[in-house]
């Protein structure tokens, strides 16, 4: 603001060229390129057109109210005004991150299905989960995702103005990629985002809202973000510390685990030792996933079940054959493949819930 008022206030002309002209159109002043009004606190006000390049490209053309001379004005003085006026462009973006609850994105290349992510309400969660991905399928959404989203918009603010109409290099046309953030209280923003510029910057238009703006750069680690980064590399949300209610269900052998107390277990009814329990959660947490299912679909029946509980909220786990030696996992009858483990691992961790029921402890 203070940079814009300088160059109006201290407006000199580089030189004076006719005293009067009969087509202002032939300077660009007929619309003028850019327009501005001083009005002063004494009542007094004033009218500055800039108009077009010289044939030198070292100034623009310049008149004023209550002159019909024309001048030049250096583009040097010119390009600060005009920077200056697009930076007194409000900039801030509406959106508090730290009360987001929605997160939807359609990235910048690769698949035009939106990323969704939502935050699980207080007290219905089971073990670590904050966030559920519910689009492109059903899985626990990586909180490091949900984390790097949060620290773009920490401060939100678009990083310049462009510009008020809509130009095709902008990439804006058609159906461009967006990011939608939507808070506890309903507020939503929605960003459209064009082409990136040389600097890495994106062009963009926020939903309702004129003018075009730039997206400051870095923001590609959204519009990019790969399908395996969105879900955590743990198939389940438990640990030695953080424990559930467990139902294994391997068609022809079930085995459930429940927290009795603090410290006490049983297995499929039978009392077990607090080390032997936190031995089975570990088994649990170490099961990680391999890759993103691409391209696979839910057919019949898992093969096998895995479901936590905890205060009545549950997450069934459900394992469908996979490329042989492998399990897609389905998560909460969604009809939605997410990540596949080894089938190896899954026999590894039943074997350790077979020993531990028929013997109450696990030899290492």
């Amino acid at each position: 603001m203070e940079s814009a008022l300088t160059m109006v206030c201290y407006l000199y002309a580089q030189e004076k060229l006719f005293d009067h002209v009969d087509n202002l159109a032939n300077y660009g002043l007929n619309p003028a390129a850019m327009q501005v009004d001083i009005e002063l606190d004494d009542g007094t006000d004033q009218t500055v057109r800039f108009g077009g390049y010289t044939s030198a490209k070292d100034g623009v053309f310049l008149q004023y109210d209550g002159s019909d001379a024309l001048y030049v004005y250096d583009l040097d003085s010119f390009s600060i005004l005009q920077n200056a006026a697009k930076a007194m462009s409000d900039l801030t973006i509406d959106i508090d991150a730290n009360k987001l609850v929605k997160i939807e994105i359609v990235r910048a290349s690769g698949s035009r299905v939106p990323i969704t992510m939502e935050q699980i309400p207080e007290g219905k969660n089971v073990g670590l989960e904050s966030w559920m991905l519910t689009s492109p399928f059903t899985a626990i959404a990586n909180a490091e995702a949900v984390t790097l989203v949060k620290s773009f918009f920490a401060s939100p603010r678009f990083s310049a103005y462009v510009g008020s109409e809509l130009l095709p290099e902008y990439g804006l046309d058609g159906d461009p990629s967006y990011i939608s953030l939507t808070e506890s209280g309903g507020r939503c923003v929605k960003i459209f985002v064009g082409n990136r510029l040389e600097s890495g910057r994106y062009y963009c238009m926020q939903e309702g809202r004129s003018g075009v703006y730039e997206l400051a750069s870095g923001f590609d680690a959204l519009l990019e973000v790969e399908t395996k980064n969105l879900f955590p590399t743990a198939v389940f949300p438990v640990s030695a510390d953080q424990t559930a209610n467990v139902t294994v269900d391997l068609g022809a052998d079930t085995f459930r685990l429940v927290q009795a107390g603090d410290k006490s277990f049983t297995l499929n009814g039978k009392d077990i030792d607090e080390q032997t329990a936190k031995t089975l959660f570990t088994y649990l947490s170490q099961l990680q996933f391999r890759g993103v299912a691409e391209q696979a679909s839910v057919t019949g029946t898992p093969d096998a079940t895995i479901t936590l509980e905890q205060g009545g909220n549950e997450l069934v786990y459900g394992f469908y054959g996979y490329r042989n030696d492998y399990y897609a996992v389905e998560l909460n009858a969604s009809g939605t493949l997410g990540g596949y483990i080894k089938a190896e691992h899954l026999a590894v961790l039943a074997a350790a819930f077979d020993q531990a029921a028929k013997e109450g402890s696990i030899q290492e």
